[in-house]
């Protein structure tokens, strides 16, 4: 059976597995395995002064502006005050290719964000050192590479920048629920006791029948003292995931793309 189909100028999406379909017309793209000496922490007078120039004078004016171009909305942007000071993790559904940089350029302005993804992202030529000055952090497929990963991570959150995960995985285009995702990713606030903001990204209709994207901020959710790591994060996977469900479901959407569950078997 077809995956995605065309009728009467109505998409179609036929799903088996929430978990591990992946609908995105550049998971073709391979993911290649990071070399040993790949540097995930922004240090030295030039590579900083690079980066900051990258991000704050390029890519943050030029996006923002396109966001607001494209009408996006955002919902409750007072909740970034309370923890303006301090890293946070920010947790998103994933439902487009540029939700990411929606993110980063106009949602949380008033600090970096940092993104964690898969590593197919370098695979685009010359890309890699732009990203890497943008904030991205590539998962490692190489396990040498784990505490550096970790490492970057505990880094930008001590350092009061953002770090932006989508426990989804996989981009589902214009999907108007929230799929059930696992406490894995919940690992780092959990270890670091840094709050977790759920963010939730909703679709409305806009001109010419487009999406027209509106963002909703969360509530901060805090890991408790008395918990374990292990249930820390378990608890934050399930306060963030519900927080998420609630406002996704807070008013009707459109559907672009509707979603069909079939049979494994099939």
């Amino acid at each position: 059976m077809k995956k995605r189909i065309k009728i009467r100028n109505k998409q179609y999406i036929f799903y088996e597995d929430e978990l591990n379909d992946d609908f995105m017309k550049n998971n073709h793209l391979e993911r290649p395995v990071l070399n040993e000496d790949y540097k995930y922490i922004r240090e030295g007078k030039i590579n900083k002064f690079f980066s900051n120039f990258l991000y704050y004078g390029i890519a943050l004016p030029i996006l923002s502006f396109v966001c607001f171009i494209r009408g996006i909305k955002v919902v409750n942007r007072k909740n970034l005050k309370k923890e303006k000071n301090r890293g946070v993790f920010i947790y998103g559904n994933h439902t487009n290719v540029f939700d990411m940089l929606d993110v980063q350029s106009f949602v949380s302005i008033h600090k970096r964000v940092n993104i964690i993804g898969y590593s197919d992202a370098s695979t685009i030529p010359f890309i890699q050192p732009i990203i890497r000055s943008l904030g991205y952090i590539p998962i490692p497929n190489n396990i040498h590479l784990m505490k550096k990963f970790t490492e970057a991570i505990e880094y930008y959150i001590n350092n009061k920048e953002d770090v932006l995960i989508y426990p989804e995985a996989h981009v589902w285009p214009y999907y108007t629920k929230i799929r059930p995702f696992k406490s894995t990713s919940f690992h780092y606030p959990a270890k670091l006791m840094a709050p977790v903001l759920p963010i939730c990204t909703t679709y409305t209709k806009g001109i010419f029948n487009k999406p027209r994207l509106k963002i909703i901020i969360g509530e901060y959710i805090y890991p408790k003292k008395e918990l374990t790591e292990r249930e820390n994060k378990e608890f934050l996977r399930n306060e963030c995931y519900n927080q998420m469900v609630k406002m996704a479901g807070s008013f009707k959407q459109v559907e672009y793309i509707k979603y069909i569950q079939t049979d494994k078997e099939n």
